[in-house]
C-alpha cells in the first residue's frame, strides 16, 4: 500500500513538474510584435463606380489586411492640388490634368504610382434617339461638359476630333455650368448632349431624363486619365505605404476580375447610400462590359503619352511632361509580383440532421 502511495506521489510530481515547464517556457516566449497601422488620406475628384476598386479593397478589408487605416475624402478636382500641397492629404485620385500639367501649381510636382482605369469613363447621354446616334451627327449640336481643364473634357474633345468634329467649331461645349447644375440645366433645354460619369448616367436614365447615346472611352481608346498621386517627399519617406496601399488595390482589381457586378454592387452599397441598388448594379456592368477598369494598377507609357497628346491638343499644356518624371510603377510591378488572389468557393449549406449531430 505504501509502494502504490510512493507511485502516486512520484506521478504526481512529475505531473506538476512538467506543468510548471510549460509555464515557465510559455512566460519564457517573445511577446507577439505590435503591428503599426498606418493612417493614410485619401482624397478623391468624384464619389463614382469608376473608381469601383478603391471602394473594394476599403470594405473587403483589403486596406486593413495590408495594416493600412485609409479614409477616403471626396472634393473637387480644384482642391486637390492644393490639398497635397499643402499636406491636408496624403494621396489623391483624379484626372492627371489637376496633377500634373498645373503650371500655376507651387512646390514639387506629384508623381503617379497608380491607377484604377485604363480609359476614361464618361458618357454622352442624349433627350431622345439614343440608338440612331452618330458621332458625325454632332455638327453644329451642344453638349454641357465639365470644366475646360477637366480631364474627361480633355478625352472628350480627342474623342470629336477623331470622329471629324473640331470642339467648339463644329460642336459648342458648355464648361461654364457648375457640376450641381448641369443635369438640371439639361432637363430645363439647355444642350443637346450632356457628359456624365456613372452613376450619374444610369440615374438620368432610371428619371428619364436622357438616354445614354455613346460611350467617350471607347472612342478614345487606352488613354489613362486618371491615377493615383503623391508628393515626392511623401512617397520616398512612405514608400513602404504606399507600396501596401497599391497592394491592397491590385488585389480589389483581381477580385473584381472573379466576381459579378452584383456582388461587386453588394460589397460597395454602404458608400452609395443615395443610389438604389439595380442602379449601382446597372453602372457597374455597364463600366464592365466597357473595359473601363484596368486588370492592374501599371501605368503604360503609350497610355500615358497618349492623354498627355491630347491634353496638349486641349490648349491645356505648352510643354509636355515626360513620363520618366512623372511615373513611379516599381509600387504597381512589385504589387504584380507578389499579390495573388484565389477565389474563395461558396461553402455548401448543412442540412438540419448536419446541423444537429455535427
Amino acid at each position: 500500500m505504501k509502494r502504490l502511495l510512493g507511485r502516486k506521489n512520484i506521478l504526481l510530481l512529475a505531473l506538476l513538474i512538467s506543468v510548471i515547464g510549460l509555464g515557465v517556457r510559455h512566460s519564457l516566449k517573445e511577446p507577439a510584435p505590435v503591428t503599426h497601422i498606418e493612417n493614410v488620406r485619401v482624397l478623391e475628384s468624384v464619389r463614382s463606380p469608376y473608381f469601383l476598386p478603391q471602394y473594394l479593397a476599403l470594405n473587403l478589408g483589403y486596406f486593413k489586411e495590408q495594416d493600412l487605416s485609409v479614409s477616403i475624402t471626396t472634393t473637387s478636382q480644384e482642391a486637390i492640388r492644393a490639398a497635397l500641397s499643402d499636406g491636408r492629404t496624403d494621396i489623391a485620385l483624379c484626372g492627371l490634368q489637376k496633377i500634373l500639367f498645373n503650371p500655376g501649381a507651387k512646390g514639387p510636382q506629384p508623381k503617379v504610382f497608380a491607377t484604377l482605369a485604363r480609359r476614361d469613363g464618361s458618357f454622352l447621354l442624349a433627350r431622345k434617339d439614343a440608338d440612331n446616334f452618330q458621332w458625325q451627327n454632332l455638327k453644329d449640336k451642344s453638349i454641357i461638359g465639365g470644366s475646360q481643364d477637366d480631364s474627361s473634357e480633355i478625352a472628350l474633345e480627342e474623342a470629336l476630333r477623331q470622329q471629324g468634329q473640331t470642339p467648339n467649331r463644329s460642336v459648342s461645349i458648355y464648361h461654364n455650368i457648375p457640376d450641381t447644375l448641369r443635369l438640371g440645366a439639361f432637363r430645363a433645354g439647355t444642350g443637346n448632349y450632356i457628359q456624365l460619369l456613372e452613376p450619374a448616367a444610369s440615374l438620368a436614365e432610371s428619371k428619364d431624363y436622357g438616354r445614354v447615346a455613346a460611350s467617350v472611352g471607347i472612342i478614345t481608346g487606352d488613354m489613362v486619365v486618371t491615377a493615383y498621386a503623391a508628393l515626392p517627399g511623401y512617397i520616398e519617406s512612405k514608400a513602404a505605404v504606399i507600396q501596401r496601399f497599391t497592394n491592397a488595390i491590385y488585389k480589389a482589381q483581381l477580385w473584381l476580375g472573379q466576381h459579378s457586378s452584383e456582388e461587386a454592387a453588394e460589397v460597395v452599397a454602404p458608400l452609395f447610400t443615395n443610389v438604389d441598388r439595380q442602379v449601382l448594379i446597372k453602372s457597374i456592368e455597364r463600366y464592365r462590359t466597357l473595359g473601363v477598369w484596368s486588370s492592374d494598377p501599371l501605368i503604360p507609357r503609350q497610355s500615358y503619352d497618349k492623354f498627355q497628346a491630347a491634353a496638349k491638343k486641349a490648349g491645356e499644356i505648352t510643354s509636355p511632361t515626360a513620363y520618366e518624371t512623372a511615373v513611379i510603377n516599381d509600387f504597381a510591378q512589385q504589387a504584380v509580383q507578389t499579390v495573388v488572389y484565389v477565389k474563395e468557393e461558396p461553402k455548401p449549406k448543412k442540412n438540419l440532421f448536419q446541423r444537429v449531430f455535427q
